[in-house]
């Protein structure tokens, strides 16, 4: 008689089905790859501009997946969907590629507030899912703020970069809006962080903050203003140096895409992370 035993990523990976499942996502399963040219016109879409790429018997270059969104939003364009599929790409600060395996949501279509509750609410309890007891925090910032601050700024990458690093002396240095600096210390001075966010966010988290505490508010999760044009998070949890889920609203994705007047927003849990983090236990 064989007995199999699950890896700690197999394990979350039914957890988070049955979480998903459970309010009322329906699975989703893509296309290993997709044309080249569909991700090649959107690499300022792409975590990684590198694609891996090759060509199939009928000459076509061909790309390794290395987004789920932007497949989601092709084939359907609207609706509730989770998934669990692999990513090619090269991750930041590696210099080769990975296939790294996630799970996550994306809700698309005309979205109301309460939608967009309802994905934070799932990032938190995802995290609590794989937590296995020990602490997480999700971090939440308005990437549309930003924006507005930093609105025909020439050194806007230079800028979110520090943004990201929490470097107070590098914007400073910069001459940085002041606003933009104020927002990089919400994470010493929370009791003041409301005031910096629009009034549908702020709605949102206030409402989520009174039955979880593992919400704050941390403007360094915005680190690119391409992909997330909303709410913006991140998911941690005790042990893993690194975010272990990510995402935000993509609404200027959907009306590039065809879906005009559409809303959307979804997270990726990085599977992958949770077989790091018990190496480390160990």
């Amino acid at each position: 008689m064989f007995n199999f035993r699950l890896t700690p990523e197999e394990e979350a990976s039914l957890k988070l089905r049955g979480l998903y499942e459970s309010y009322g996502y329906s699975f989703y399963r893509m296309k290993r790859f997709e044309e080249y040219d569909f991700y090649a016109g959107r690499k300022d879409f792409l975590t990684s501009k590198s694609i891996l790429t090759f060509t199939d018997i009928n000459g076509k270059l061909m790309a390794l997946r290395p987004d789920v969104t932007l497949s989601v939003i092709k084939h359907t364009g609207s609706g509730k969907f989770y998934y669990d599929e692999k990513v090619y790409r090269v991750p930041r600060n590696a210099s080769t590629f990975h296939e790294i395996s996630q799970s996550g949501i994306e809700c698309m279509g005309h979205l109301q507030p309460s939608d967009l509750r309802e994905v934070l609410e799932l990032a938190i309890l995802s995290l609590h899912l794989i937590a296995d007891g020990k602490r997480c925090v999700l971090d939440v910032a308005d990437a549309g703020q930003v924006s507005r601050i930093l609105q025909g700024n020439d050194d806007t990458a230079v800028v979110l970069h520090c943004l990201a690093g929490k470097n107070l002396h590098g914007l400073k240095a910069m001459n940085a809006p002041d606003e933009l600096v104020r927002l990089a210390e919400i994470d010493s001075h929370p009791e003041n962080s409301m005031p910096y966010l629009t009034t549908e966010t702020a709605g949102i988290i206030d409402g989520l903050k009174k039955y979880h505490d593992e919400l704050r508010i941390d403007f360094s999760a915005v680190n690119s203003l391409n992909y997330y044009n909303g709410l913006v998070f991140r998911g941690f949890i005790e042990g893993i140096p690194e975010a272990i889920l990510s995402g935000g609203q993509y609404d200027k994705m959907m009306n590039m895409m065809g879906h005009k007047d559409a809303q959307g927003i979804g997270f990726a849990v990085y599977l992958d992370m949770i077989g790091r983090r018990t190496l480390n236990d160990d």
